[in-house]
């Protein structure tokens, strides 16, 4: 009797443990809960390479020198058929890359590899690269784009309507460190450890968001807004946690704005539950934005959401039920937001409510129902050479 597992190789070059690396793992998670096999190809002591192991998966590592690399395919190519030489599995070796150079290097290691090539796309601009671009995602069997907005940047490249599955990223109920009627104390505790790590006062309100610094989470509007909100709300404190190439920049431009005393840059915070959990508003203030897993965790700490409509926001957030939406760029917009947030406490109420109750849909497990659902359509094709590709 042929095996019911599937063999899939995940593969991110990445460097930073950001959302795409934190999707992979709850992706990882679910599929080894199945009884799937599952192997993780990362960088050698990368954050994605160290959360893994800590977690138990199955790891192997690439050096990834560049984009189309040769290497990192052949080594990848010899892995797999190492591995799938065992015949513990069914059907052919799934690789999934999960960013765009391991798509390059999935589609070099499948030239001596016969597999299923499934790329995964995060973010909402039109890849680089031209006929690399094509290359690369129009060879996948399939593509998965995190939000519909993404989805038709990746249609704009010629991609067939057929070949391109929206599959939103997610949140690890798991992950959540409240039972349901111990929130409150939770939050208060939260409260607490920030007010006294980073000397903000524990009763005034709280305004803040967790980005990376870089320029496409726009973490300059944020502080823009911010000084606008503190113009009309002077009691209010502003709480940016994140670290990046603006860091710097931003700290100035919160000096030049008057934000002193009003204005805390956190650096990295490695406990997003313990942030979001302890904000009476949550801004995402980005120019471009695959999805924003950050406002499903967001959600899910009850917290009212203020946003700009970047990429797949809006997949997310519908403006004025689970959220507020202002345009990309506007730091008014996004500070009137705040403002009506403030000032209209059964709005506030309304929307955190309608946000906790939308944040179960986006869950790990329907997540990796929706991908296996493709990876089972690719394997059926691939068996009877109905092949996806362009």
């Amino acid at each position: 009797m042929e095996p019911d597992k599937l063999l899939i190789f995940h593969l991110d070059d990445g460097k930073e443990l950001r959302g795409g690396q934190r999707q992979l793992l709850y992706l990882v998670k679910e599929l080894n809960k199945l009884g799937h096999l599952n192997h993780i190809v990362c960088r050698k002591n990368s954050p994605l390479f160290l959360a893994a192991r800590k977690k138990g998966f199955s790891v192997t590592t690439l050096p990834y020198f560049f984009e189309w690399d040769p290497v990192s395919a052949l080594l990848l190519s010899g892995r797999v058929g190492t591995i799938a030489a065992a015949g513990a599995h069914r059907g052919r070796p799934i690789l999934h890359s999960h960013t765009s150079h391991t798509a390059a290097v999935s589609y070099l290691a499948s030239l001596n590899t016969p597999c299923v090539r499934i790329a995964h796309r995060r973010v909402d601009f039109v890849p680089g690269g031209g006929f690399s671009s094509r290359l690369k995602y129009g060879t996948a069997h399939r593509v998965i784009a995190i939000s519909n907005p993404v989805k038709k940047i990746m249609l704009s490249l010629g991609l067939p309507e057929s070949k391109v599955a929206v599959v939103n990223s997610t949140a690890d109920l798991d992950e959540i460190p409240w039972k349901n009627g111990d929130f409150e104390k939770y939050r208060e505790a939260a409260r607490r450890t920030i007010a006294g790590r980073f000397g903000i006062p524990a009763g005034a309100p709280w305004i803040g968001s967790l980005i990376a610094l870089v320029p496409h989470k726009d973490p300059e509007n944020f502080v823009k807004a911010a000084a606008l909100v503190a113009e009309k709300h002077p009691e209010a404190r502003f709480l940016l946690a994140g670290a990046g190439c603006l860091a710097e920049k931003v700290r100035r431009l919160a000096e030049t704005l008057d934000l002193a005393g009003k204005f805390h840059l956190l650096g990295h915070y490695g406990d997003s539950y313990e942030l979001l959990s302890a904000l009476d508003i949550f801004v995402l203030p980005s120019s471009e934005e695959g999805m924003g897993s950050v406002l499903i965790e967001a959600m899910n700490s009850r917290v009212p959401i203020a946003a700009t409509r970047a990429g797949g926001i809006t997949d997310v957030i519908e403006d004025r039920v689970n959220g507020l939406l202002a345009e990309i760029k506007d730091p008014a917009g996004l500070a009137a937001a705040q403002i009506e947030l403030l000032e209209n406490p059964s709005l506030k109420r309304r929307l955190a409510e309608e946000g906790r109750r939308r944040g179960s849909d986006f869950s790990s497990p329907r997540m990796a129902e929706s991908i296996l659902k493709i990876y089972e359509q690719e394997l059926e094709n691939f068996k009877h050479h109905r092949y996806s590709l362009a």
